[in-house]
């Protein structure tokens, strides 16, 4: 039996009956014993289905919709499960220890007591069904997710939306969430303890008893009022930034100081990032003076400003993974803390320009199917102009220059 021949319109009861003989292939596959199969069910339709203590590790879930059902106690440790649709599903105390789960939506899911440790929640970047259509980034969705007692330490949760989840008494020892939403998190009791936070929401979050200590907070946005029922080193609080002192473009649509060109062009890109590219537009903007312009912990993800003057901009902490910047005029610009993961600056002027402490790496790449290309983008600096460029605290790893 193939996963080919479990038909995608099958009835609830039918899928239900069918995946008894795929799990037990499944686990003669782990076993190494005949007639075993490794468990592929992308892009299936298996939703409200009951998959209570399962053993689905190393499956591969790419793209599956399991919305609202049933997988407490299921062991999914080590499986790619890269844009699956887990809105509303049970997973307590499932096991997801080092987990794909990068572009997946689990809003209002339940993950209490769930392992989650090395499990990766990061965005992906998404190939269209031609070579012309616009790339697509799969961006995590945790909102309002319960995740109460959940160990995941080291987890990466990189610019996430964790928007009024639950995370009391959590385990994120070692985690990294710079650049996610925590806004109306509660992270009562939670162990923070070196994770990375920085230039995080943390608006209204809750941490009372929150373990703060070592953690990495630079230009994250936090009261002090809430802070101070954490437990945190004293020399954190001047890393952090007043949440007053900062405008986000994309909720508030004040554009009055930007080119009409590209006021226009960032209006519609909003739409096409919150609607998934159903509606909408990417920005392509191309040859256009943005000098000295402040765009600051804007979300940019995926615009494209090719040959563009950016000179002097205040891009710091601004969210620029999957975008081009090919060509462009950069010298003397702000990018400390900017989220860059698979960013490309080739040919870019970049003199004097500082990057300290930005985030670069890798974007593995999927196809139109939703299934893995073997190929990743990496922040991209080749031919660029890096004369006095700073790089402090860069993982210079994951340049291409």
């Amino acid at each position: 039996m193939t996963s080919g021949s479990l038909d995608q319109h099958l009835m609830q009861e039918d899928a239900q009956k069918f995946m008894g003989a795929f799990l037990a292939e499944h686990k003669k596959w782990l076993q190494r014993k005949p007639g075993g199969q490794q468990c592929d069910l992308s892009r299936l339709d298996l939703q409200n289905i009951n998959l209570t203590n399962a053993l689905l590790t190393r499956a591969i879930l790419v793209g599956i919709q399991l919305q609202n059902a049933t997988l407490e106690g299921a062991d999914l440790s080590e499986s790619d499960m890269f844009g699956a649709k887990l809105q509303g599903a049970n997973l307590k105390r499932a096991k997801l220890k080092r987990t794909i789960l990068r572009g997946v939506n689990l809003k209002n899911a339940d993950l209490s007591h769930a392992d989650l440790e090395d499990a990766d929640f990061r965005g992906g970047l998404v190939l269209g069904e031609s070579p012309d259509q616009s790339l697509g980034m799969e961006q995590s969705d945790l909102s309002e997710c319960l995740m109460d007692f959940a160990r995941g330490q080291r987890a990466k949760f990189s610019n996430v939306d964790l928007s009024g989840a639950s995370l009391r008494e959590a385990n994120l020892k070692g985690a990294e969430l710079f650049g996610s939403d925590l806004s109306n998190v509660d992270l009562t009791g939670a162990n923070l303890e070196d994770a990375d936070l920085s230039d995080t929401r943390l608006t209204n979050a809750k941490l009372e008893r929150t373990i703060l200590k070592g953690a990495r907070l630079a230009n994250s946005m936090i009261s002090e009022d809430a802070l101070a029922r954490a437990e945190f080193d004293s020399d954190a609080l001047g890393e952090i930034n007043n949440p007053e002192l900062s405008i986000d473009l994309d909720t508030t649509g004040d554009f009055k100081s930007l080119p009409p060109e590209l006021r226009t062009a960032l209006a519609q890109h909003f739409e096409w990032l919150q609607s998934n590219g159903v509606r909408g537009s990417r920005a392509i903007i191309k040859s256009m003076s943005l000098r000295k312009l402040k765009l600051r912990r804007q979300n940019l993800t995926g615009v494209a400003l090719y040959s563009c003057d950016l000179s002097d901009a205040d891009l710091s902490f601004a969210n620029l993974v999957l975008a081009d910047l090919e060509k462009c005029n950069l010298m003397n610009a702000n990018l400390a803390g900017a989220l860059m993961f698979g960013t490309s600056f080739k040919g870019a002027f970049m003199s004097g320009a500082d990057l300290s402490n930005a985030h670069v790496g890798a974007m593995p790449i999927f196809g139109a199917d939703g299934k893995r290309t073997g190929k990743v983008r990496k922040t991209d600096m080749s031919t660029a102009n890096l004369n006095n460029v700073t790089f402090e605290g860069v993982d210079m790893d994951g340049i291409v220059k």
